[in-house]
């Protein structure tokens, strides 16, 4: 059977909003951990998702559609700023490239879309331009596609001389809104049944059954890998952004969260409770503030000036990740717990799992739903990529420096190979050969790994060994591995079609 992954073009798809243009797109579909389809329909950002999951009582299949509320369409850019409000949506701008690249060999896959965050899409925005970088990359034997962005700061059009370190700009981004429940339209969608956000130290989620500004929560979990999620009220249904990186300080929006609004329980006192004047908000209410959440939601559908009661509910979709204000551009800003600042010149780069799937699964033991949803299992995959251990390299190297993100100039130091932009590892060979020990951490198996392999001249794919033993590659569903090679860049991409629980000696270029 044929598992290789296919890009087709797909027509010409419209925005509901009316903001972006009409484009052209292409449907990217891959085989999933399962084995199963997944298909997106991508253009400048993403329109269309169709997927199938088990919830282990039976397969589901889901599709998932634009036409939501808040604002439709999923993985474009936007950026607000300090002084002038301005913030256009990503997607106005018409893109300088779009591309689909299927690597030979078939089994991975990166959607790259070039544009130029264009200010003066809204007012206020005084001549800036920056060009951005998105790629969302795919492979087999993988779920979730990674959505990478690299802002091109250091190259930004700015005629004006606009002062960066007053003029500070965040970044929100991925940004949208899809009918994750797989509602036909948005007047169809289930109402939001409650949200999760994770910043760097501790996690938040809401614990009523329906999202209202009075939805009860808690703030008290420990928490390492930074996310965003919500879910609907009544369908088995969920979407999330997980960061692909440990640990990150730079992420969230500290304002009102770090020693003020972050209690531990709603029920519980903490400073500044159900105040929030300072955000022109005079209600009373359980949530925290809607202006002052890590990640954004669809918490401003609550907004005061809308007039929304704080008990009604909401179907809207919308789903934001986002950085501090300085993040683009300034010399400074602050960390997320305020304990250093960081610079936010030149190239400006992160990564996320882009998670549809079911908020739980069915537990056959217990009888009961209590196993974990897509966004959880992201979480604690992200934890196992991160804490893995790769030694006894030779032939070959273990890459310590790569780009900082797609199309970067500047370059991040990783650890034990671990690049967080593709969630990958990434190693360089010698003579075509390359040869490691990969270890999981303890009780952290590792699914279906990814190397990233530099230095890989040879025309042909190579032979692989695990433990010495040759194993299948591009050789249908039961393949030991799915190999691809860019022969542009002498980069050789290896999927171990395998969860990995124990150190395995893998050796390519041999056997």
């Amino acid at each position: 059977m044929p598992i290789r992954i296919r890009a087709v073009p797909g027509g010409t798809r419209t925005d509901p909003e009316g903001v972006a243009a009409p484009g052209a797109v292409t449907v990217l579909t891959w085989k999933d951990a399962r084995g199963s389809d997944r298909s997106m329909v991508l253009g400048s950002y993403l329109y269309q998702y169709d997927l199938s999951f088990s919830d282990n009582t039976g397969i589901v299949k889901r599709s998932v559609n634009d036409n939501a509320f808040g604002h439709p369409g999923f993985g474009y850019v936007v950026s607000h700023n300090t002084l002038t409000g301005n913030s256009p949506l990503g997607k106005a701008n018409l893109p300088t490239k779009v591309a689909t690249t299927i690597f030979s060999g078939g089994h991975h896959a990166i959607h790259r879309v070039e544009l130029l965050y264009d200010r003066d899409k809204e007012p206020g925005g005084r001549g800036i331009g920056i060009p951005v970088i998105i790629e969302w990359f795919v492979a087999t034997g993988r779920d979730h596609p990674v959505w990478a962005v690299n802002w091109q700061v250091g190259s930004a059009i700015n005629p004006k001389r606009v002062n960066f370190n007053r003029f500070r700009m965040d970044v929100r981004g991925p940004y949208g809104s899809l009918n994750f429940d797989g509602a036909p339209n948005r007047n169809a969608g289930d109402a939001v049944g409650g949200v999760a956000l994770g910043d760097f130290g501790l996690s938040f989620v809401t614990t009523d059954a329906q999202l209202t500004l009075n939805s009860p929560w808690t703030y008290d979990t420990p928490n390492d890998v930074n996310f965003c999620r919500a879910w609907t009220a009544n369908s088995n249904a969920e979407m999330g952004i997980v960061q692909t990186r440990l640990a990150d300080k730079e992420m969230g929006y500290p304002d009102r969260v770090v020693g003020r609004e972050r209690g531990a329980v709603s029920t519980g006192a903490f400073p500044d409770q159900g105040n929030c004047a300072d955000l022109g908000d005079n209600r009373q209410y359980q949530m925290p503030c809607i202006g002052g959440w890590p990640y954004q939601l669809m918490n401003f559908d609550w907004d005061p000036s809308g007039g929304k009661p704080i008990d009604e509910a909401t179907g809207t979709k919308l789903i934001v990740w986002g950085s501090p204000y300085g993040w683009l551009g300034a010399r400074s800003f602050d960390l997320f717990d305020f304990s250093g600042v960081a610079d936010g010149r030149g190239d400006r780069a992160y990564s996320t799992f882009i998670v549809v799937g079911p908020k739980q699964r069915f537990n056959a033991d217990s009888g009961e739903w209590d196993q974990p949803g897509d966004v959880l299992l992201s979480i604690k995959n992200v934890e196992a990529l991160a804490s893995a251990a790769i030694d006894e390299v030779g032939p070959g190297s273990l890459t310590a420096v790569v780009p900082k993100g797609p199309g970067a100039k500047e370059t991040k130091s990783i650890k034990n190979g671990y690049d967080d932009t593709y969630a990958v590892y990434s190693l360089t060979a010698s003579g075509n050969l390359l040869s490691f020990v990969f270890t999981p951490a303890v009780d952290q198996p590792v699914q279906n790994p990814i190397f990233n392999v530099q230095n890989f001249t040879a025309a042909g794919l190579p032979g692989l060994l695990i433990n010495g033993t040759s194993i299948t590659i591009n050789n249908g569903a039961d393949s030991g591995a799915f190999v691809s090679l860019n022969a542009s860049s002498h980069e050789l991409w290896v999927t171990l079609n395998m969860t990995v629980d124990n150190a395995l000696r893998i050796e390519i270029g041999h056997g």
